[in-house]
């Protein structure tokens, strides 16, 4: 499958340009013109790599790149800015970019740095298989298989992803909105609300006793764990 790359940067002639060389390169280019839909994108389509301009309306590159960061700590993120002073490139690092490249800049810089980032994005991705209790709880994530005590169970598509949050983050405990947002791109208060519903599947599907979970453990007033080990 082609890697997406999110381009958020308000000048659409110049976001039109990279896409069409991004798409020319074999990629899957997403845009998006403000940091409210950057974020909004992010977390929906979950890129494998974005390219994101400092100065993008309203709230700016900086802030996107610290939510983002807040909650998918391995996404490369490339700055592709006219700001190309020492004290923002150094910023740049300290909000979480893995990169930085000052307009104006050749297409053959800009292909070679995010295949560079992709390759050695891809070298260290997690594993592609999550396992629990000495394979009590088998997650396929390739082939979005979930194995309990031997059985495939059938789990919605919010579940899974719900399920994969967790046991991604497994003996750590996610506060409510992080999970929402892990999970489904939303930190919303009804996605919020809706987690312990979605909860209350998981639990029926996964645990032995769901009124006794031994797997996703409730923190009140904080959030779940899934269970380590």
């Amino acid at each position: 499958m082609n890697a997406k790359i999110l381009l958020v940067d308000d000048d659409v002639p110049l976001s039109k340009a990279i896409s069409g060389t991004l798409s020319a390169a074999g990629y899957y280019p997403l845009t998006a013109y403000t940091a409210e839909d950057a974020l909004q994108v992010a977390f929906t389509q979950q890129p494998d790599l974005i390219l994101l301009d400092i100065m993008v309306p309203t709230s700016g590159g900086w802030e996107v790149c610290r939510r983002i960061r807040e909650l998918h700590d391995t996404v490369p993120i490339i700055f592709l800015t006219a700001l190309g002073n020492t004290e923002n490139v150094v910023y740049g690092f300290e909000v979480g970019a893995d990169d930085y490249i000052v307009k104006p800049f050749e297409e053959a810089e800009l292909l070679a740095r995010v295949k560079a980032h992709l390759r050695r994005a891809q070298n260290s991705a997690a594993p592609q298989r999550l396992v629990f209790g000495q394979d009590e709880i088998v997650i396929d994530l390739r082939n979005r298989l979930v194995l309990v005590r031997s059985t495939a169970v059938d789990l919605t598509p919010r579940e899974y992803e719900l399920l994969v949050a967790m046991a991604t983050q497994a003996g750590r405990v996610i506060p409510a909105a992080e999970l929402a947002g892990r999970a489904w791109g939303m930190t919303d208060n009804t996605a919020v609300d809706n987690l312990k519903p979605y909860i209350h599947y998981l639990r029926k599907k996964l645990e032995l006793d769901p009124a006794a979970p031994r797997w996703i453990m409730t923190i009140r007033g904080v959030g779940y764990r899934f269970t380590e080990g």
